[in-house]
């Protein structure tokens, strides 16, 4: 199993879930209202007067297949929204209960 956790801004949110539909990534974990600056470049995300976007996070453990088609769909977001933001991880999920 391979623990995938997405990062992006709120303007993205109905093309993740349905990132999410597509590869058959049921089960989440959502958080609203993320705050974070990406490594590389874009703008801050910190919901404030002079950086007012703001960013959600998804995590969902799925099968290695399932995996590689998140991070693939989440690469082709990046490279048609790039402005917009949105990073993914994964790692390995040892156990699950």
């Amino acid at each position: 199993m391979k623990a995938i956790f997405i990062a992006y801004n709120q303007a993205l949110t109905e093309r993740v879930a349905e990132l999410l539909d597509k590869t058959g990534a049921r089960g989440f974990t959502q958080w609203e209202d993320v705050m974070g600056r990406g490594s590389k470049n874009g703008e801050p995300h910190m919901g404030t007067h002079t950086w007012p976007a703001m960013n959600s996070a998804i995590l969902s453990v799925v099968d290695e297949d399932k995996a590689k088609k998140l991070l693939d769909g989440v690469k082709k977001l990046d490279e048609v929204a790039g402005q917009q933001g949105i990073r993914a991880f994964q790692w390995h999920v040892e156990e699950m209960v």
